[in-house]
């Protein structure tokens, strides 16, 4: 097998250059690749050295390889390479600092006893400055364990109180920006991203559905050169989860290549290379190639499509799975309690069904940003130093046309997924209430049942204390004869009196307090006229 070395460029359309490539893709150790590809040739390198980008990007690409894509797993573990790129490319001072900020360093997952102990260990605000504690409110917000977080954040603020780049993108997911400079178009955001979970795998309610989030810069350059940054997910033990967080990227340069375009599903096609072709060698609108490739190139890294509509099918059969729970639950028996995991269930999917309209929103902006015509925006006019960004007519219109897929398909679908969330909330109460309602009815009518057994065994226990009665002149008149004749006619009075004068009672009750609210509202219209008076 052909293996890659710094600064090398391989066949990209060779078979085992082409495996070796997405191999290495999915390794920790790979730092970076650089792909140069038109429409007949593509060569590919890996680990490229800062000192070869610097010459690389001296030298303009030929116009058999007029896009070149240059690819950086973790900008700040390589911050020579990105100070580089920003020089020669002109990147803002800011854009280019927090580019090569670290991000939040992974914690180590916490125990039962460190859970019970930041739930129930909160310092009290009269605490914070207390000389007997010996801590001040700067030292306990940043050194106490059992102190409450000032950020919802694996990234704390330092002594200035300043937030860092990644506390804004951690705490606010749909954190995004479309910088302008003069040779460059920046285009960054969050990029959400399910991990697999094994079937048998227990998730806990709160972490049930939670993506991964990670932030990536994408640039479109004025040499036709195409830089993608991707932030340091950290130390990831299972492949699959890799794998899973570079699939577009994956994606796109899989099908850079001849091997992998010709092995892509219909729905996968991302037409990069293959838009490079014409039968008359002209491109629609006349467009060059170097234009028409690093603009479609720019599209399809960010339209993952994979991840949004895999999301929205996760929603989808998450929602689908409560509600069968629920209808279930109208067949569960009155002694069985219901099932209480429903509730915050269905609070934690609506949550993140919130958070991801969010970010979809977000990405609907970007769109929106990039197709726009003003001065300001990608598509913006020569500027001052005779520069220019140009994008392409197709892929502006797959910009736009994926703008609408996000305010018709997801947008309208995440309003749905909410509306829906609150209609299986009220159903849910409403089946515990009508069960509730069901189980306090037969009460009653249990009561009711032994009220009537005990008014009608009544007066059979009147009778039988007095045949009990110790007289001695009535000792030898008094026979079990006369008992039980007297027993059957008083038990029989009961039963008749009991169940055939009781609804006449009951209207009679009912009548009478009928009776007394009209004399009540009488008498106090009466004392209201006499006040008046």
């Amino acid at each position: 097998m052909t293996q890659a070395t710094p600064d090398k460029f391989l066949d990209f359309d060779n078979v085992d250059v082409y495996k070796d490539a997405l191999e290495r893709n999915l390794r920790d150790a790979t730092r970076n690749f650089v792909i140069e590809f038109g429409a007949d040739e593509a060569r590919i390198a890996f680990n490229y050295s800062t000192e070869g980008v610097s010459d690389l990007l001296k030298t303009k690409p030929s116009s058999k390889l007029p896009v070149r894509w240059i690819n950086i797993w973790g900008p700040h573990r390589q911050p020579e390479l990105v100070d580089v790129l920003g020089t020669h490319y002109k990147f803002s001072l800011r854009l280019q600092a927090i580019i090569r900020s670290p991000p939040p360093k992974d914690q180590a997952p916490s125990t039962d006893k460190d859970k019970h102990a930041s739930r129930f260990s909160w310092r009290k605000p009269w605490q914070k400055n207390d000389p007997e504690i010996a801590l001040t409110g700067l030292e306990s917000s940043a050194s106490s364990s059992t102190a409450p977080p000032l950020i919802r954040s694996n990234t704390t603020r330092g002594i200035s109180n300043d937030v860092g780049h990644y506390t804004l993108a951690d705490q606010m997911q749909n954190y995004h920006a479309l910088d302008i400079g003069r040779h460059y178009v920046c285009i960054g955001a969050n990029w959400m991203h399910e991990l697999p979970t094994k079937i048998d795998e227990l998730v806990d309610i709160v972490e049930e559905g939670k993506q991964k989030r990670l932030y990536s810069w994408l640039f479109l350059c004025d040499d036709h050169t195409v830089i993608s940054f991707h932030e340091y997910p950290g130390q990831v033990k299972d492949p699959a989860h890799l794998k899973a967080m570079r699939s577009n990227t994956l994606s796109v340069l899989r099908q850079l290549s001849n091997v992998g375009l010709d092995n892509t599903t219909p729905l996968s096609v991302q037409s990069v290379r293959y838009a490079l072709k014409s039968d008359d060698g002209v491109l629609p609108s006349q467009t060059t190639p170097d234009i028409e490739g690093s603009s479609l190139l720019l599209y399809y890294l960010f339209d993952d499509w994979r991840a949004v509509y895999s999301t929205v099918g996760k929603f989808h059969d998450r929602l689908n799975t409560l509600q069968n729970a629920i209808f279930d639950d109208m067949s569960r028996k009155s002694q069985k309690t219901p099932n209480v995991k429903i509730i915050p269930k269905l609070h934690v999917l609506g949550r993140q069904v919130r958070q991801m309209q969010h970010v979809y929103k977000g990405y609907k902006n970007l769109c929106n940003r990039v197709i726009d015509p003003k001065a300001t925006t990608i598509q913006g006019s020569e500027k001052p130093n005779g520069s220019i960004v140009y994008i392409s007519q197709s892929a502006s219109q797959r910009f736009e046309r994926l703008g609408d897929r996000i305010d018709i398909l997801i947008l309208s679908e995440m309003e749905e997924y909410t509306a829906e969330k609150e209609s299986l909330i009220s159903t849910y109460f409403n089946i515990n209430a009508q069960k509730d309602s069901e189980a306090t009815a037969r009460l009653t009518r249990a009561a009711t049942l032994l009220a009537k057994l005990s008014v009608l065994f009544l007066p059979v226990s009147f009778l039988t204390s007095y045949f009990s009665t110790q007289i001695t002149d009535l000792q030898p008149t008094f026979t079990a004869k006369n008992y039980w004749h007297a027993f059957a006619v008083i038990m029989s009075g009961s039963f008749f009196a009991l169940f055939f004068f009781s609804r006449l009672l009951m209207y009679v009750t009912e009548t009478l307090d009928t009776w007394t609210k009209h004399l009540g509202e009488y008498f106090t219209g009466m004392f209201k006229k006499k006040k008046e008076d």
